[in-house]
């Protein structure tokens, strides 16, 4: 059997390859950027924002959150992230941006918050209870306690993938409400039916987005049902790093993520300065016209 770093290498290899420049996915995308509407969903971890062994102490550099907060005069935005609204909330402080959280459970949408789908709170606090009393049996791991689920990190310590992933097993057959999620040197217990491709889809339906054309950035496995999602709409799915993908395009790492978005908000300024010169175009040529008649 093998294991995630030998699949992530096997992977790496064949991906490395297949990478897009920003330029050349935005100039394939130039012709519906002018004729549709747009809603971005966005990622965090590892798309916006770079990994860290500590998910408290990850960051999003102020120049992206700037161009974030730019491009929302252009377009839709939603967050689409595996953190609880709240810990999503400090990493973009003091802005108040729509956001997915929690894998899909949870949703704040123009400052409203809501439930995408419902969650068993006596057995969460079970679960908490039982990983926190047996936590011996992994040692060297990073538990992370969010506010709907319980992630087991072993970044740090990428050799007891095996023994991390067993002990989230067991925690499953205490606690049949919750799932497993594998990500990226970790493993995820979440509330069943939680995922980023439902909330997507949820939220163009529920919000009235199916005239807007839809483009989803992520990076890891839990993407993979948003990016389904997005292929469904016909939109475009952009995968970040490597790893197998059903996503149409792929991004070498944050750092082309942030030249994307820096392109996209140049594209949609020179868009509306078109515009504006049209309209004063018509309007001058309609002066015109008029002292002509006249």
């Amino acid at each position: 059997m093998s294991t995630l770093k030998e699949d992530q290498d096997l992977e790496d290899s064949l991906a490395t390859s297949s990478y897009i420049l920003p330029q050349v996915i935005l100039n394939q995308l130039k012709p519906i950027i002018y004729s549709h509407k747009l809603v971005l969903f966005l990622d965090i971890d590892g798309t916006i924002s770079e990994f860290h062994p500590d998910p408290a102490k990850s960051i999003i550099k102020s120049g992206t959150l700037n161009t974030l907060k730019e491009l929302q005069q252009y377009i839709q935005l939603i967050l689409v992230t595996g953190r609880s609204i709240a810990q999503a909330q400090k990493l973009i402080y003091p802005f108040d941006w729509n956001i997915a959280g929690s894998h899909g459970l949870e949703l704040s949408y123009q400052s409203r918050l809501s439930k995408l789908i419902d969650l068993n709170p006596e057995q969460f606090e079970l679960l908490k209870n039982y990983i926190t009393e047996h936590s011996n049996n992994i040692p060297q791991t990073r538990i992370e306690i969010k506010d709907y689920s319980v992630a087991l990190h072993f970044r740090e310590h990428p050799y007891l993938e095996h023994q991390v992933h067993a002990f989230a097993l067991n925690c499953l057959t205490h606690f049949q409400d919750f799932e497993l999620k594998a990500g990226k040197f970790v493993f995820e217990l979440v509330p069943k039916g939680a995922n980023k491709g439902s909330a997507i889809q949820q939220i163009i339906q529920q919000y009235h987005l199916s005239d807007h054309y839809p483009i989803f950035i992520g990076d890891d496995l839990t993407d993979e049902a948003g990016f389904q999602v997005i292929n469904t709409f016909k939109g475009c799915s952009i995968k970040v790093g490597t790893g197998n993908t059903v996503a149409q395009h792929r991004l070498e790492n944050v750092t082309q993520v942030q030249a994307f978005l820096a392109e996209f908000l140049e594209i949609l300024k020179a868009q509306q300065q078109q515009l504006l010169l049209e309209k004063l175009h018509v309007e001058t040529h309609s002066v015109i016209k008029s002292c002509k008649s006249t």
